[in-house]
């Protein structure tokens, strides 16, 4: 049974992805779970705060999902993986939320974008190195500069490679850089493997 500590964060964090941070007030997440003010601010001395537990909620919850996603598949499969929810995340993200969490709270939005570079760099590193071990990839890797490298591009490459004048399917832009990606840092073997399998879906 959750608490309503719980229930006021995941209430607020349909009301941030649907209206934008700025236009949801404390008195409209109060009224959606008829309780007073004074009962909310015995759980979050501000909005700030209850910004900040939205966003580790929705951290919690990717991560969740993740893991399912990732169980029982190799290095190849998770990285294909990884670069399809990672789109799919950027094509969902709330553009008004995003707006009104740098502008009006510049601090949870540093912790938090500092956090995610963070954890993509780790998920990045965790599967270079699986792959290695398991013999896919490349034994020569800088498997840290290689991380760092996609941890700080990857969001910044889709949103341009979308912006192009020439628009171009998403199932193409993912596949290149599923192709790209598998190129920098498969050997022989990893190559094979992608040859053997179908791994991307039919156009839509």
């Amino acid at each position: 049974m959750e608490t309503l500590q719980e229930s006021i964060i995941q209430v607020a964090s349909r009301l941030f992805e649907q209206f934008g941070i700025r236009s949801v007030s404390i008195d409209n997440v109060c009224t959606e779970l008829h309780i007073s003010k004074k009962t909310f601010y015995i759980h979050f001395e501000q909005k700030e705060d209850l910004v900040d537990a939205v966003l580790n909620y929705q951290k919690k919850s990717n991560y969740e999902k993740y893991e399912k996603l990732f169980r029982n598949k190799n290095a190849i499969d998770s990285l294909i993986v990884i670069i399809k929810e990672i789109k799919k995340s950027l094509e969902s993200e709330s553009l008004s939320l995003c707006y009104d969490l740098e502008k009006y709270y510049p601090k949870v939005f540093q912790k938090h974008e500092f956090l995610r570079r963070n954890e993509i760099r780790q998920g990045f590193e965790m599967n270079l190195r699986q792959g290695i071990a398991e013999g896919y990839y490349r034994e020569d890797l800088d498997v840290e500069l290689i991380s760092l490298f996609h941890s700080i591009q990857i969001k910044n490459n889709f949103e341009l490679m979308e912006q192009s004048p020439k628009k171009y399917t998403k199932k193409r832009l993912i596949e290149f850089f599923i192709d790209l990606m598998i190129h920098l840092i498969a050997n022989e073997k990893g190559l094979q493997y992608m040859k053997e399998h179908s791994l991307t879906e039919p156009e839509k």
